[in-house]
């Protein structure tokens, strides 16, 4: 598997399709090697996808257990380790307001045996000001967006924060900016003109298409995550969601739209791409909440865990 940034990737033959969604049920039981069937072909992919552990070292409020985040950190390695992946993905909030407690956490992470690849949410940057600029390399990540393959899957790492009030200084010409814009989405009120999204500005749209355009010249599947959902309109969604959805639509490459944020998790399909936002482990003291998602020729099965549900999405 090989991390690449901004350049264009090398070609990989696979087919194009569309897909849909085909069914949704609830999973709680230890994740099983793979979902093929006895005379069945392998999974192209297995990956583990875990989002929105926002641990601090702070008191309960409301549903949000901060401290019992670490516990189910370790039952979700433990049994990702088990499951024998290529990699598991976070789709961002690993913390809440400390940059100590990416100190806490990320020792937990070892025990996967694999690599885990980040993107980052609104709460990794609610710490101070001087530690911003310090998020990215400290989750080891290349770039605040990004590309990696594996298993024949071009996976494009979006920073939905990029247009935001909250990524950089108080007083940087970019948050000024971001926070004029946000005015003008919440006069015009827009379900997520909301001070906890953001999105993504113009360089890295054009980025975004670049990618795509590449994934659609080599002939891979594309799936696209970011942390902030653009579908279904509610006070979750990115600011401007419409021009990335713009963008993904002149591209047939692009098989799904992983996110995270919404705690409580959702599903939308438009133009034959389900949009899936999974659930945070951050809730309901003793469950945790994780998935194992599997590519297959003609379909991605996603077996949940604990608060995640489990749904399969028809090629």
């Amino acid at each position: 598997m090989a991390i690449v940034g901004h350049p264009g990737l090398g070609p990989l033959l696979l087919p194009v399709k569309r897909r849909t969604f085909l069914a949704s049920a609830t999973a709680s039981s230890l994740i099983p090697r793979s979902s093929q069937a006895a005379d069945g072909p392998a999974p192209l992919l297995r990956f583990g996808l875990i989002t929105d552990a926002q641990y601090a070292d702070a008191d309960p409020q409301g549903e949000r257990h901060y401290r019992a985040t670490p516990e189910k950190l370790k039952l979700a390695v433990e049994n990702l380790r088990a499951a024998k992946l290529e990699f598991t993905l976070h789709l961002g909030d690993f913390i809440d307001r400390d940059f100590k407690a990416f100190g806490t956490l990320l020792p937990l992470l070892d025990g996967l045996g694999h690599p885990v690849h980040h993107l980052l949410g609104n709460h990794d940057y609610d710490v101070a000001d001087a530690e911003k600029a310090r998020v990215v390399a400290t989750l080891g990540m290349p770039h605040d967006y990004y590309t990696f393959r594996s298993g024949g899957i071009r996976f494009v790492m979006l920073d939905t924060n990029d247009l935001s009030t909250y990524k950089r200084h108080a007083d940087s010409p970019a948050t000024k900016s971001a926070a004029a814009l946000l005015k003008r989405l919440q006069e015009s009120k827009v379900p997520g003109a909301q001070p906890w999204n953001g999105g993504i500005a113009e360089a890295q749209l054009a980025w975004l298409d670049r990618e795509l355009t590449a994934a659609d010249a080599a002939k891979e599947r594309a799936i696209v995550c970011g942390h902030h959902p653009l579908l279904p309109a509610d006070p979750h969604q990115a600011w401007n969601f419409g021009e990335i959805l713009a963008v993904l639509d002149r591209h047939s490459c692009v098989a799904a739209y992983f996110n995270g944020h919404n705690h409580a998790g959702a599903f939308a399909e438009r133009k034959g791409i389900p949009f899936v936002t999974f659930r945070s482990m951050l809730h309901e003291p003793g469950i945790t909440a994780f998935s194992v998602v599997e590519v297959h020729a003609d379909r991605i099965v996603i077996t949940g865990h604990g608060r995640e549900e489990s749904r399969v999405l028809k090629m």
